[in-house]
């Protein structure tokens, strides 16, 4: 991995130098006719409007969130804070139609599901759904995304199929992590909180001016707690977790504002343990259910070899110049890592019997350029990427009685190169209808070898590539019915990449599967009223996929992954913003979800019972009717924000409610493998004073309800699943300057 960790450092420099003068030759000829008094102003990172409404950059330019014609959800900083949103697992809840597993096989790919849409739980082999962003830069792995920084600007989630605006096609949506870039005033601040579990969180961040129009911004945080569960057999604690995240960015910006370039480097690093707890009595097939979620069983020697730890690092340069006020030219060059190892105790039991073992890796080299016209009536969105990865993931089965673990059962080896074309035009036809059309061309190439030569018990290598290209439209209407009612129509195409099955077993050849496709309808208002104290946005949407990729577990150890025949998803979905009076506010979400397969007869095998399912034949079960994962019927939440001035002092509270009904982890729709449903309650209350300084006490999932997070199946006996945090609570100080 180190040499290719090279090759991609030498690469950005290249790719960088290439990107930059693309975009310096694009702007040449615009120049030429600029003059002083078209030289736009210098680019901020303000996030709000004039009238203190957020601005969002969704459609890769800034408009005020209520503008944007898409299912959008947006949190700045402050209701980031106020809400413990630190990471993208936080958002469970936080936004309409959006779901994350607690774990996902500990492969580095908890999934992240957006209106039923989740992808496949794969470390290798697969695309994912959802597109993880970080200030426009690509993360091959949602787990990069699981940092505390105290930067952030704003979350942006959008909802549906993305692939005429970005660099990378994503079927569910996408979700963008913005962070506060240096400018010409000294900035910074620093937050530090303790709780239960002898948890401590510490984040800060400085930036400011260097002098010759350089400013710069380091930024960092660090957690840790102690563990949720207790081993009955040995006494002790575990899942202790402990993390830290650094980065920097430089960045030059030009006396007229229009030349922006900034290089940012980042490392995260994640240590911690991932328990299962088996809901079946092992040997025996005897059903438990999940039990206490606070205390497992495992000998000492699989207590031991229980361990995480995800490392992600990365280096981007972003490139911004703008020749006239109409034109922007935008380059994002990037090159990043990410190295997971974990290994878990399968059965969950005292038995010393199986330990299994993942190394994950991943680098990737991502190279994109766009351009953005507004020509008042005309806006049109240009864009080219070029995506390279080069990822390899070993899986050991050992021994309960092991000391050292075995990640050669199997090795898998892949190569990724991914080229896309992708555009976005509006015509207003008048002053109130635009016409929207979008396209993207994507073509993928995918070599792969599947190497189970050096397990325990030698088997075959196989080896082979996969070649796909499609062209993927999208088409919109939008009407603003008057200012502030906005109405808009869409019809956008959603595809996940053709891919291989890694884990086929030893004498058995990987299959590879199709493409999927989805077609997706929505329906959507955008409202305020009452001098826009009142917020009202919904969607109805409909979704037609057609081979859907769909994973099932033989064994243990083993995958086999199908295109299913079809699944409809039908939905609904609305969230609402009301600011009663100056000194407080509520925003509440809801969304109704109906996904299910039309047409899916699964391979009965030991990680996929035929439950209640009829036979489609005799090795068959028709899993049509059944739920799509991580889908639940009802998601949604109320939060309450106030803020009251008293003296020289504020008080600031925030109590936030949320939901989801039952949601399943596999096709078969077993109760044992579901979430059986969750409600949560969090809170924040603070009292801020005039320099900055915040006191603060903070309570999440105060009614301590506890749920399976994520749960799979590899036996009839075999069935591990995890649970989501329990009630936390503490203190902290927060000061912003």
């Amino acid at each position: 991995m180190a040499n290719r960790s090279a090759k991609g450092l030498r690469s950005i420099g290249l790719g960088g130098g290439v990107a930059l003068a693309y975009v310096l030759a694009l702007g040449a000829t615009s120049a030429q006719a600029q003059t002083s008094s078209e030289t736009p102003p210098a680019r901020t990172a303000e996030t709000e409007s004039d009238s203190g409404e957020l601005v969002v950059t969704a459609q890769r330019r800034s408009e005020r969130l209520q503008d944007v014609p898409i299912s959008i959800s947006a949190l700045g900083a402050e209701e980031l804070s106020d809400r413990g949103v630190d990471d993208v697992t936080a958002l469970r809840g936080v936004a309409p139609g959006v779901s994350i597993s607690h774990s996902a096989g500990v492969n580095a790919s908890n999934l992240v599901a957006m209106r039923g849409v989740s992808g496949l739980p794969q470390p290798i082999g697969t695309s994912l759904a959802t597109g993880v962003y970080l200030d426009g830069v690509y993360l091959s792995r949602p787990d990069a995304a699981v940092f505390a920084l105290d930067d952030i600007e704003r979350i942006e989630i959008l909802r549906g199929p993305q692939g005429t605006l970005y660099g990378r096609n994503t079927t569910a949506g996408a979700i963008n992590i913005i962070t506060r870039l240096p400018g010409d005033t000294v900035e910074g601040g620093l937050d530090v909180s303790a709780g239960n579990f002898n948890s401590f969180s510490a984040r800060g961040s400085l930036s400011g001016p260097l002098g010759g129009n350089f400013s710069g911004g380091l930024s960092g945080g660090y957690r840790s707690h102690d563990g949720y569960i207790t081993n009955t057999v040995t006494g002790h604690e575990l899942n202790a977790v402990e993390d830290h995240t650094l980065r920097g960015v430089l960045r030059y910006l030009s006396d007229g504002g229009n030349f922006d370039a900034r290089l940012s480097v980042d490392e995260s690093v994640s240590t911690g343990q991932d328990v299962f707890k088996n809901v079946y009595a092992f040997p025996a097939a005897t059903l438990l259910g999940p039990g206490n979620p606070e205390e497992v069983s495992l000998d000492a020697n699989s207590e031991s070899l229980t361990a995480r730890e995800v490392t992600s690092r990365g280096v981007a340069l972003t490139v911004t110049y703008s020749p006239t006020t109409q034109l922007e030219l935008t380059s994002i060059t990037s090159v990043r890592e990410l190295q997971s190892d974990t290994s878990f105790d399968v059965d969950s039991s005292p038995i010393p019997l199986l330990v299994s073992s993942i190394r994950n890796s991943s680098d990737t080299f991502n190279q994109e350029v766009h351009a953005v016209w507004d020509l008042g009536r005309f806006r049109l969105t240009t864009g080219a990427n070029y995506y390279h990865e080069e990822a390899e993931v070993g899986f050991g089965s050992n021994s309960g009685a092991a000391t050292t673990l075995n990640y050669t059962n199997p090795h898998d080896t892949t190569t990724l190169d991914a080229y896309a074309l992708f555009g976005q035009a509006e015509w207003d036809f008048t002053d109130r209808l635009t016409l929207v059309l979008g396209a993207r061309y994507n073509e993928e190439h995918r070599d792969y070898t599947v190497d189970y030569t050096q397990a325990p018990v030698p088997g075959i290598v196989t080896s082979g590539s996969i070649t796909d290209s499609i062209v993927i439209p999208s088409l919109g209407l939008n009407f603003e019915l008057t200012p502030d009612v906005l109405l808009y129509a869409k019809y956008s195409e959603g595809y996940q990449a053709p891919g291989f099955n890694g884990f086929p077993g030893r004498l058995v050849p990987p299959n590879t599967f199709d493409a999927e496709n989805l077609d997706a309808f929505e329906l959507g208002i955008k409202s305020q009223f009452f001098d826009r104290a009142l917020t009202f946005n919904a969607a109805a949407f409909h979704y037609e996929y057609s081979d859907l990729q769909v994973r099932g577990t033989p064994g243990p150890g083993l995958t086999d992954i199908r295109n299913a025949a079809g699944a409809t998803i039908d939905g609904v979905e609305a969230s609402v913003v009301l600011r009663a009076n100056e000194y407080l506010s509520f925003t509440g979400n809801l969304t109704y979800l109906d996904a299910r397969y039309d047409e899916f007869c699964e391979l009965i095998g030991g990680g996929s019972p035929v439950g209640a399912d009829p036979l489609c034949d005799a090795t068959h079960a028709d899993r049509s009717g059944n739920r799509l994962s991580l889908a639940p019927e009802w998601t949604g939440g109320v939060n309450a924000n106030l803020e009251v001035p008293m003296g020289s002092i504020t008080l600031r509270g925030n109590l936030g409610y949320s939901f989801e009904t039952n949601s399943f982890f596999t096709s078969v729709n077993e109760d044992v493998l579901s979430t059986g449903g969750w409600e949560r309650i969090d809170a924040r209350l603070g009292v801020g004073f005039a320099d900055g300084l915040e006191v603060y006490a903070f309570g999440r999932n105060l009614s301590d309800d506890r749920y399976t997070g994520y749960g799979l199946r590899a036996l009839p006996n075999l069935a591990p699943v995890t649970f989501n945090d329990p009630r936390t609570y503490g203190v902290g100080i927060r000061y912003h300057f």
